[in-house]
């Protein structure tokens, strides 16, 4: 979880209205409230990164779901307001599972499948991983 002005929030890799995964807030003398239930397509689905706050935003990745059914990159703001980012395809990366990074103004994180099968060690794998930049 992350806190921003005082509320909690955070990801259920399922759940929610279609169990999808969401994303919630709590406060510190208990008020739950989903902002926000996946989809699946084209919004994502299994969100279990934790989330990064960045200018009034949240932002995380879905391990499945988008377009492509390979994961996304989402922002959300602390009101519900979800926009899909990014979604991942075979040749640049999929299944996103770790946590988003800023560095000067664009998101990094890595993906566990995907991209270049030159080097992979894990033959019938759809590649070894990427690890990817997304400007803000």
């Amino acid at each position: 979880m992350i806190e921003v002005k005082g509320t909690l929030y955070g990801t259920t890799v399922s759940g929610g209205a279609n169990n999808k995964g969401t994303v919630f807030s709590i406060t510190t003398s208990g008020a739950l409230q989903v902002l926000y239930s996946f989809k699946g397509r084209p919004d994502g689905e299994g969100p279990d990164a934790p989330l990064l706050a960045v200018g009034g935003k949240l932002y995380g990745t879905t391990f499945g779901g988008g377009a492509n059914k390979k994961g996304t990159v989402f922002s959300i703001t602390t009101s519900g307001t979800e926009n899909v980012l990014f979604s991942f395809g075979a040749d640049d990366g999929n299944d996103p599972s770790g946590g988003l990074i800023d560095v000067g103004g664009a998101l990094y994180g890595t993906t566990q499948q995907g991209g270049d099968h030159t080097d992979c060690q894990h033959p019938g794998r759809d590649g070894c991983g990427t690890v990817f930049a997304l400007s803000l």
